[in-house]
């Protein structure tokens, strides 16, 4: 499983170094990412979590009646591993993030005098409970997408562990939803992918790779091709945003038959924020998450 792991974070450093050749603008943001993937795969094979353990009828059953593998609230976090990173992902915000430093100072100086319960941030981030997030960035003075983004990237190889030991518990062809069969988390982007152009999603959550269906809004399920249409950016046909006029929902989507990577999608949604303000300026919503920060 180590072995899978570690090519995910290789798919993700080899597409950061290819957009920080093409895209030299963003190389401010794509510098900062790289030292995070670099930060969060130090502390990778250090994660000690017990792995799922789903006896193969409940696994082929679950999946077959459309449940999820594991509820959120079932995936374990090495709590001091992940401590140790926010720490180190709160030290490269301060020295290498001009946007970040501010926030990154006031972490450090909060975990240093027990203001900030990391745990109990954690268990909030794992259960979706927003409101004790956001409590917590106004006792800190911090931007709520700012506390949540650090704490999730602290744990994700966690994570990432327990998403990885349970799609190797039974196949999974079948599933056709557009929430994760590992943890029913929404998908942060997709790709296109193949000359027939199967769509992957990267799951927001656990960072789970699974087929979306090739037609249909995944988060509303509508099929009606008249409520769904898809735009890109000038010179970016790369890119996608499909959107959907009945849930105002939209998803980025790369064509990877004309460069890139499925594995390294993360990276792509972080390169591709200027299409997020697009889709958002047109009224519609982005339902998840990026899975490398806010």
């Amino acid at each position: 499983m180590i072995e899978a792991l570690n090519d995910f974070y290789k798919k993700m450093t080899d597409r950061l170094k290819q957009l920080r050749q093409e895209k030299s603008e963003l190389e401010e943001i794509l510098s900062f990412y790289a030292k995070v993937l670099a930060a969060q795969q130090e502390m990778q094979e250090r994660i000690s979590v017990t792995e799922p353990d789903l006896p193969e009828d409940t696994a082929k059953l679950k999946i077959e009646e459309g449940f999820p593998l594991v509820a959120r609230e079932y995936f374990q976090v090495d709590k001091e591993i992940s401590a140790l990173l926010f720490q180190n992902l709160c030290q490269l915000s301060l020295k290498e993030n001009p946007v970040l430093a501010s926030a990154g100072k006031n972490l450090l100086e909060a975990m240093a005098s027990e203001r900030l319960d990391f745990d109990n941030l954690v268990d909030a981030i794992v259960q979706n409970e927003t409101e004790i997030i956001k409590t917590a960035a106004n006792d800190l003075d911090l931007a709520f997408p700012v506390l949540q983004a650090l704490t999730k990237m602290s744990i994700q190889p966690s994570l990432f562990v327990t998403a990885a030991a349970a799609a190797g518990q039974t196949a999974m062809d079948t599933w056709r939803y557009g929430y994760c069969p590992i943890c029913g988390g929404l998908p942060a982007m997709a790709a296109l992918v193949g000359e027939e152009g199967k769509r992957e999603a990267l799951c927001s959550f656990c960072g789970h790779f699974w087929q979306l269906p090739r037609l249909g809004c995944p988060f509303c399920d509508t099929d009606r091709q008249e409520v769904l249409r898809y735009f890109y950016g000038e010179g970016e046909d790369q890119y996608r945003v499909y959107v959907c006029e009945e849930c105002r929902g939209y998803l980025k989507v790369l064509d990877t038959r004309k460069g890139g990577d499925p594995r390294g999608l993360a990276v792509d949604d972080v390169a591709t924020a200027h299409l997020d303000l697009l889709a958002e300026e047109e009224g519609y919503q982005r339902k998840a998450p990026r899975l490398l920060g806010i």
